[in-house]
């Protein structure tokens, strides 16, 4: 027989590696078997009898035995037996290992309690599966007992723990009828000072506490340290001279001491009091924070026994929920109400004090009032340029400006400010006179918010839109007037922000038919019935052509070509905006590069407008480097318009958004300059090439003064930072000479050529002089 300790040790701790008993008469099977359960890591033990396995089992307590049954003296079968007979053994599986192939033996060895039946010769793979097998299981049982042996502790210590409450409950079924009357109280649709008033007045009644049918609770108001009665039977003149004003609570209540029921005693609350005759002083706390105080008055000076005070303070704890349940659902309301972030009422609310105010202006004929709509221009470029964080900030600077803005009227109109959500204000005027009040007091509010703001570092210049319904009209619902004031700010929007529009019922029309236009824009796109035309850029004195503005048309297949001014704001206020733009950037490149190819000796330069969308779009850069890739059109050819107030209205993020584009050398273009705002301290920063003129400025020229003389600032300021001057909308002979007079080297308008298509710019004189313009 191989001695055992001079078996190969496992790898793993042995502390944690399976411990297999090997029975078999025949020692060259054990060693085998041996040596197969060491490499995979098993400790084994071996016995050559039944005899011998009994007892290792008993001491070595082995997690599975493989046992032999032709065995003399004592066969495996027999052993099994034994082993299942003996408590110490019996949880241990058996796998017996026999040359009997008959099913009768199996059957047997399953009967006796074994778990498994492998024939010799076995094959290892098997031998180590079912191993696994097994110890998996006995591991499981192992858990499943340890469990239920937890469980059926548990079970026992809460029953032992219900006993106990039990019979505590018994002993204070009195006490604990007291509590639920004073909880049921709290359930009263009543305020939570009529609430405490029942329960003082059901507190003065408990007869074994032997009290007077005196006391009041004081409630605690943490912002200026002082105790307010809410609730009171005629106490003494002493407690009520004392609590005739608000006072700090941290002084003494009275002359004499009293006894505090529960044992808190930090401030503001007085400290180290004591019992005297006729006071008893419970503070009611929540989480070390004082919410009220109860008075009561004894009839005579007799100590309070241990459960008097501890019922005492269960009264007090009883009180702090019902504090703190009314507290709650008051906060709940608010929040209902309420916006969490400006604090301002918000549209649940502004629902139901419309339809008070409708009810009062049917009730009175002459009673009018108005609801205006104010939302932020562009409010979602701030959040993606600069993150949600500054967005917030910027939401409740513009209701702090809102509030500062409240009764400010010479006339003393004054307002009640709202919240709707994101970057929706709303603005209710009660008890009007006149509609001009209302429009006066709306644009001046207008007006206080396009003063830049100064916001975590940042200076921003915000517009707002506005929109105006007066209920004077017939509605039905009271909703219906919050419906036609967010109509008119919608029309806002389409005109181009930055105004205030008052509601009128053609607007509905309008609304129906910017519907229309929308749904008629989305097919224009999938169908192709958009196109591209081109307004040539001249150069003077020579009139030679330097470049091109693409302009987008729509040719409608039944309301034929359809004004840009009448889709591009719908496209805007939509997001279609980002898609037009792309198809805009991608097509032009394409038609001009062409155009260029056929004229390589004068190539033309390539302008696009930008809207504020596009522009604020964080894949913008990516987008145009790729679509320059692809066209193969050369970037210093390109010209990007952006209007001023698009740039301005985010300065920072907008410097490096041009920084990158000049990186790859497109051109950068300030479109309308001078309609947007006082951006000449901001110019210098911008790596811009060029500025266009607006037309609006061309057009006043003619009238001398000031009209001139801010062309001629603007040339001259383009001129000194080094810049492209293009005026644009030049239509006649005189505004050129004036442009010419001025020494602006280029113009753009109807004098020169309209917009065209590619074909019809081909052919133009501008590329073919023979031909007449």
């Amino acid at each position: 027989m191989r001695p055992e300790n001079t078996m190969e040790k496992p790898d793993m701790d042995e502390a944690l590696a399976p411990k297999i008993l090997i029975v078999d008469d025949e020692e060259v099977n054990r060693v085998i078997l041996e040596i197969l359960l060491s490499k995979k890591n098993f400790i084994t033990l071996s016995a050559a009898s039944g005899e011998e396995c009994i007892q290792k089992a008993e001491r070595e307590a082995p997690d599975l035995i493989l046992l032999d049954i032709m065995m003399p003296f004592m066969d495996g079968f027999k052993t099994c037996e034994k082993l299942k007979a003996n408590p110490s053994t019996r949880d241990i599986p058996v796998i017996f290992l026999s040359t009997l192939t008959d099913s009768k033996n199996k059957a047997m060895g399953i009967e006796i309690g074994g778990v498994d039946y492998l024939n010799k010769p076995f094959d290892g793979a098997e031998l180590m599966a079912r191993l696994r097998l097994h110890l998996t299981l006995r591991s499981q049982k192992k858990q499943l007992r340890r469990h239920a042996e937890i469980l059926e502790e548990t079970v026992t210590k809460r029953t032992l723990e219900l006993s106990r409450a039990e019979r505590a409950l018994h002993h204070s079924y009195e006490q604990q009828n007291i509590l639920n009357h004073l909880l049921q109280l709290s359930l009263k649709e009543q305020s939570l000072e009529e609430i405490l008033q029942q329960c003082l007045e059901s507190i003065l009644k408990i007869s074994w506490l032997r009290l007077q049918q005196r006391g009041c609770i004081f409630m605690s108001d943490l912002k200026n340290g002082t105790l307010q009665r809410v609730a009171h039977n005629p106490c003494s003149d002493a407690i009520r001279a004392t609590f005739s004003e608000k006072r700090g609570v941290g002084i003494s209540l009275c002359p004499q001491k009293a006894c505090i029921a529960d044992i808190h005693t930090a401030n503001p609350f007085p400290q180290n009091l004591m019992q005297h005759s006729m006071h008893i002083f419970a503070p009611i706390w929540s989480r070390s924070q004082p919410l009220a105080l109860l008075c009561l008055h004894l009839e005579n000076s007799e100590p309070l026994s241990k459960n008097k005070k501890i019922f005492l303070a269960s009264i007090a704890s009883t009180l702090m929920q019902i504090i703190l349940h009314r507290q709650a659902e008051q906060q709940a309301r608010h929040n209902l109400m309420h916006d969490p972030l400006t604090g301002l009422p918000n549209r649940t609310f502004l629902i139901q004090r419309l339809k008070t105010e409708s009810l009062a202006a049917k009730d009175t004929p002459d009673s009018c009032f108005a609801l205006a709509l104010l939302s932020l221009d562009h409010f979602r470029n701030f959040n993606e340029s600069f993150g949600f964080g500054l967005g917030d900030s910027l939401i409740h600077a513009t209701a702090e400006r809102l509030l500062e803005e409240k009764g400010t009227e010479e006339n003393g109109l004054g307002y009640e400010v709202w919240h709707l959500g994101a970057d929706t204000f709303a603005l209710l005027f009660t008890r009007l006179k006149n509609r001009e009040s209302v429009i006066r007091s709306t644009e001046k509010i207008l007006d206080r918010i396009r003063q830049p703001v100064s916001i975590k570092g940042h200076l921003l210049h915000v517009t707002a839109s506005a929109g105006i319904a007066f209920s004077d009209f017939s509605y039905k619902k009271s909703s219906e007037i919050l419906r036609d004031a967010d109509t008119a700010i919608h029309q806002a929007r389409i005109l181009g922000r930055d105004r205030l529009l008052v509601f009128t019922p053609k607007m509905h029309e309008k609304a129906r038919g910017a519907m229309e236009t929308l749904m008629d824009l989305r097919q224009a796109m999938e169908k192709d019935e958009l196109i591209l035309f081109y307004q040539p850029i001249i150069q003077i004195p020579d009139e030679k052509i330097t470049g091109v503005e693409a302009l987008i048309r729509w040719k409608h297949p039944h309301r034929g070509m359809v004004s840009p001014a009448e889709f591009i704001p719908i496209a805007e206020e939509t997001g279609l905006i980002l898609s037009m733009g792309k198809w805009i950037l991608k097509k032009a490149c394409t038609d001009i590069k062409a155009l260029n190819d056929l004229h390589p000796k004068k190539p033309i330069t390539l302008s696009v407008n930008l809207s504020s969308k596009e522009f604020a779009n964080t894949e913008l850069f990516e987008q145009i480097r790729q679509t320059l890739a692809e066209t193969g059109f050369q970037p210093e050819l390109l010209k990007l318009e952006i209007t001023e107030s698009v740039v301005m209205g985010n300065a920072e993020a907008a410097v490096i958004t041009l920084n990158k584009l000049k990186e790859i050398k497109v051109r950068i273009s300030i479109d309308d300059f001078g309609t947007g705002y006082s951006s000449l301290s901001y110019l210098h920063r911008f790596p811009a090439d060029s500025l266009k003129i607006d037309r609006s400025f061309i057009r006043r020229m003619h009238l001398g003064g000031e009209n001139l003389e801010i062309v001629r600032t603007i040339v001259t300021l383009g001129k000194a930072l080094k810049m492209e001057i293009t005026a644009e909308g030049v239509e006649t002979a005189e505004e050129l000479a004036m442009v010419q007079e001025l020494d602006c080297p280029c113009v753009q308008g109807y004098y020169f050529a309209r917009p065209m298509p590619l074909k019809e710019l081909n052919t133009s004189h501008f590329f073919h002089p023979l031909i007449s313009g």
